[in-house]
């Protein structure tokens, strides 16, 4: 089997996945059906706690099952989300999409960073997987920003319900990308029932293996702070009174300063330690919310520098992250694993984001963001401290990590 085809078949399937002409003005698209942005945030709270509560059982699916068979179901998943969208017009009909979507985005997280990392095991080629991880978001977010230019224009000439028929197309070529993985054979070398084998992976990696915990409560702050940035991007420039079409540039602009980060993030790596890399993507989240808040409402070009640079903290903090994920998990529970980092993110998003709605609805979006950054900002004081004390031994090594590979 043509394993080595997997990594540009995964490349597809992100593309298909970001390719996202309707991103750039999802928000204004549901607005102009009578949304408020309490309610818009809501129906991104369904979707990610859809994909919160199938996060776990999909990536334990993916392990039982094989990664090509969950990946296969994810895609038609939200290329039927998509398909929901393109015909509704009511809060209802908008959430059911939204359930159909996380649901199917709950089957493709985790699967496929697990599919791609082994690959490269198979291929011999496991130390590269920072590089062709990092390659896989860039493309990804490159996608993104051809994508919202696309987008963009397509709402100006056309109208804000024509970016969701196209998306539709779009998704199903992630779908027949999918049909054509070759599957690599996994290990499993315990005798446990499916319950008791969920079990043992919860407590492996919220008990046994600290260090792995540890880093999945990091990620998951990071992603709940980026993915805020990203919905909460569109009501900025809607606050700013930037046209449809321009947004789509910004977008753009955005997307390439991620793709730009992330696939040089190996190279970075080489001169940058990971504790530094902790320490300049949560510090800058936490200053780029705060300097936001403060002063982007006044100045367009201070809050566009805040929002570049924690997008440029977004690149790195991918690939990084999810390298010392997959080093610290077997192989056996790879997908289950990266996809309870997921179910982290997505749980927190479902409460937070309709908080920060109603706060820009009642306030401000500026008020929002000054809030947020000021919590994060105390979250990242606590998680750096406790980072520096594992790296630096004040916490033995014993007791962070027990065994990144124990006889199973």
């Amino acid at each position: 089997m043509n394993f080595a085809a997997n990594i540009w078949k995964l490349y597809l399937i992100k593309i298909s996945k970001w390719f996202m002409v309707f991103m750039p003005v999802i928000v204004l698209f549901y607005q102009s059906n009578g949304l408020n942005l309490r309610q818009v945030m809501t129906i991104n709270a369904i979707y990610s706690l859809t994909a919160a509560l199938f996060e776990i059982p999909s990536g334990y699916f993916s392990d039982r099952f094989g990664r090509k068979n969950s990946i296969i179901l994810g895609t038609l998943l939200i290329a039927a989300q998509f398909l929901a969208y393109s015909y509704s017009f009511t809060f209802c009909s908008f959430a059911a999409g939204a359930v159909i979507g996380g649901l199917g985005s709950s089957f493709i997280s985790g699967s496929d960073s697990a599919l791609l990392y082994d690959s490269l095991c198979i291929l011999n080629r496991k130390g590269d997987y920072i590089k062709w991880e990092g390659r896989s978001y860039a493309i990804g977010t490159f996608s993104e920003a051809v994508a919202a230019i696309i987008g963009g224009t397509l709402a100006f000439h056309y109208g804000l319900r024509f970016p969701v028929f196209v998306q539709v197309g779009v998704s199903l070529i992630g779908v027949f990308a999918a049909i054509s993985l070759a599957e690599p054979p996994q290990k499993k070398e315990h005798s446990r029932s499916n319950w008791d084998q969920i079990k043992y992976i919860l407590t492996y990696t919220f008990k046994i293996n600290k260090k792995l915990r540890f880093f999945l409560v990091i990620t998951a702050m990071f992603g709940l702070a980026s993915l805020l940035l990203a919905w909460f991007a569109q009501p900025y420039f809607d606050f700013k009174k930037i046209q449809e079409n321009n947004i789509g540039y910004l977008w753009a602009a955005l997307n390439l300063t991620v793709a730009l980060f992330s696939y040089n993030a190996h190279r970075v790596r080489k001169f940058i330690s990971d504790k530094i890399l902790v320490f300049i993507i949560l510090s800058g989240f936490s200053l780029g919310y705060i300097l936001l808040g403060i002063f982007g409402g006044a100045s367009l070009m201070f809050g566009l520098s805040a929002m570049f640079f924690m997008y440029s903290c977004r690149g790195l903090a991918t690939p990084v992250f999810m390298n010392i994920i997959n080093q610290n998990t077997p192989s056996e529970m790879r997908a289950t694993v990266l996809s309870m980092r997921g179910f982290c993110v997505r749980i927190l998003y479902a409460f937070i984001a309709p908080l920060m709605g109603w706060l820009a609805d009642v306030f401000t979006v500026m008020e929002a963001f000054l809030l947020f950054g000021i919590v994060f900002a105390s979250a990242s004081v606590v998680a750096i401290g406790i980072y520096s004390l594992v790296l630096n031994n004040n916490i033995s090594m014993e007791d962070v990590n027990l065994h990144d590979e124990p006889g199973l």
